[in-house]
């Protein structure tokens, strides 16, 4: 069973370009259209997360279907290509990051 913080594993497609950390501790910017690669230290696979830091914004696109969970602690599940809403408590812009992170 993965570990729920982990979210993608070695082969498996990157779906949204940005920085993602192995089970090692590793991170590596990885490219969209490209695919996850073995743990970079011990050539072996490994699943990969998205590096801490890396959040959307309120009226971005959802680049993954999803949980994520927004600056104040609200979890939602998004699906691919709906809009980041604003905070559902205070109705103001935000900031969103997936769940687990």
């Amino acid at each position: 069973m993965i570990n729920q913080q982990y979210e993608h594993s070695t082969d498996d497609v990157v779906k949204e370009t940005g920085e993602y950390t192995c089970e090692a501790g590793i991170t590596e910017k990885l490219y969209k259209g490209d695919k996850f690669p073995s743990c970079p230290d011990s050539e072996v696979a490994t699943y990969w997360k998205h590096a801490e830091g890396h959040h959307h914004n309120s009226g971005e696109t959802v680049p993954e279907s999803g949980k994520y969970m927004d600056k104040d602690g609200e979890i939602i599940e998004f699906e691919a290509g709906a809009l980041f809403p604003n905070c559902p408590k205070a109705g103001t812009p935000t900031t969103w990051k997936h769940d687990g992170n």
